[in-house]
Formats: C-alpha cells, structure tokens, sequence
C-alpha cells in the first residue's frame, strides 16, 4: 500500500493480512495504527495505491480512502475505494508463457548442501 507525503514522498505500508478485507468488487477495508504515517496521509486526502499478487501477474489497484467511525479498539479503519485496476508492467520484452511461482525447480536441497 503506497501513499504520499505531504512533501511528495512515497509511503509504503505493508498492512498484516488480518488488517485487510475485501468488502465488495470496489470496496476494501484496511485497519492501521492512528499515528503511523500511512494514516496521517489518508486524513488528508492522500490517494492509496494498492499492490496485489495473483501470480503470475501483479495488479495495481488506485483507491481512495474514507475514515469509518465507531472503529473497534484503538486501530484507525479505512475504507478504500477503488477508482481503476490494471496489471502491471513486467518492464521487460513479452514472454511466451507467464512465469509461475510454482513452476520453478525445487533446489532447495542443492543450496543446503552447498
């Protein structure tokens, strides 16, 4: 999750698993802590940029976010809407067939051994 400074500077997020949920196709919620750096920025308006694997491909997801009220325990809640989705550029030539996490030799043995 990447946002903004007010200076411009990009801000990424790693929230925990737990922390996300997806609602429907256009609306996720996430929790964080109130004062992290990710939170200041949503409360004034910064725009979220999410990223989400689905190997093989990586789609960037563009959201705004709106502050729930009544949020359990001391965690801030947002609720995220998407305005566009679109996979990612590789940044390299095509490929005849997509890469996949799982189809790669398993060497875990060899570099053990090493």
């Amino acid at each position: 999750m990447i946002t903004c400074d007010a200076d411009g500077r990009p801000r990424a997020c790693r929230p925990a698993d737990e922390d996300l949920r997806v609602v429907d196709d256009r609306h996720i919620r996430v929790a964080l802590w109130p004062t992290s750096p990710t939170a200041v920025n949503l409360e004034r308006g910064a725009l979220t940029l999410l990223i989400a694997t689905a190997p093989p491909d990586v789609y960037l997801i563009h959201a705004t976010a709106r502050r729930l009220v009544g949020a359990a325990m001391i965690w801030a809640h947002y609720e995220l809407t998407i305005s566009s989705t679109e996979l990612a550029d590789h940044g390299t030539g095509p490929q005849a067939q997509p890469v996949r996490f799982g189809d790669a030799p398993d060497t875990r043995r060899e570099i053990l051994e090493m």
